[in-house]
């Protein structure tokens, strides 16, 4: 057993590299998602140091909520839009690390449907 601290070094900020390009492209987007981000990866550090308070995991659950909602909308935003532009079942599949009859089931069922509302704020920003 060991009695050296487990990390020596410090630890840098977190950097997303993202073209400022598309940081311009997602406007005000672009620091909600990453404050989101932040704010569930500090759960994430919780979860593993233990100890959390109930209003910590509760904190923990809401924004992993709102993220997983916004990333659903940006997944089905992708897929529709493979589907427009001619993209095959089998690249879909892939894509999704499923069968091709998963993929094409999903996607169907997607295409029978209007685009949700984060769907439409992954493709508008609204």
């Amino acid at each position: 057993m060991t009695t050296e601290p487990e990390h020596t070094a410090p630890v840098p900020d977190l950097m997303i590299p993202l073209p400022a390009a598309d940081a311009r492209a997602l406007g005000d987007d672009v620091g909600q998602m990453a404050m989101r981000l932040g704010a569930v990866l500090h759960g994430v550090a919780q979860l593993r140091a233990g100890g959390a308070s109930t209003e910590d995991l509760a904190t923990t659950v809401l924004i992993s909520n709102g993220l997983i909602t916004r990333l659903e909308g940006i997944r089905d935003a992708a897929v529709r839009q493979h589907a427009a532009r001619g993209g095959s079942y089998g690249a879909l599949a892939t894509s999704m690390d499923v069968t091709r009859a998963t993929a094409q089931s999903r996607r169907d069922t997607l295409l029978r449907k209007d685009p949700s509302e984060m769907e439409r704020w992954a493709t508008d920003g609204d």
